[in-house]
Parts: structure tokens; C-alpha cells; sequence
């Protein structure tokens, strides 16, 4: 069992329930890696993801028991 620790920003936070105000511990059987993650939660658009305060921008890092994650909505201008 695949135990993490999940906080959501900004509209991110929608993903989940109003009551959960963006954290969540999510459980999992077997592996899971970034971008499954991504796929779990139907996050479609571009962010910036952090395991354990460290940023990761490769999407395929497979995540470990007791990992930390947060995902932020990329900012972009124009």
C-alpha cells in the first residue's frame, strides 16, 4: 500500500472535496508515478509539482511511501 500526502493550490484545490480546503493522504495499491497521479486527479493542464519541498519536472519519478506532494497551477503571461 502506496501512502501519500497530497496539497493542492489555487484552483487545484477543486480537485478535491470543499471540506478537504486542498489536503488529502491518498492511498494506493501497487506503484504510482507522477503523471498517474496526474491522471487520478484529471489534472489536465500545465503545473509545478514539488515531492518532499524539492521541485520535480520529471513526470515519470515514481512516488514512494510517505511522499509529500504538491501541485501548484503554472502561472504564465502574456
Amino acid at each position: 500500500m502506496l501512502e501519500i500526502q497530497l496539497q493542492l493550490y489555487s484552483i487545484l484545490r477543486e480537485k478535491l472535496p470543499p471540506d478537504a480546503k486542498g489536503h488529502a493522504i491518498l492511498r494506493f495499491e501497487g506503484s504510482l508515478t507522477l503523471a498517474d497521479l496526474l491522471v487520478e486527479l484529471k489534472i489536465e493542464r500545465k503545473v509545478v509539482i514539488s515531492v518532499n519541498d524539492i521541485q520535480e519536472t520529471d513526470k515519470s519519478r515514481q512516488l514512494q511511501n510517505g511522499d509529500n506532494v504538491k501541485i501548484f497551477s503554472s502561472i504564465s503571461g502574456g
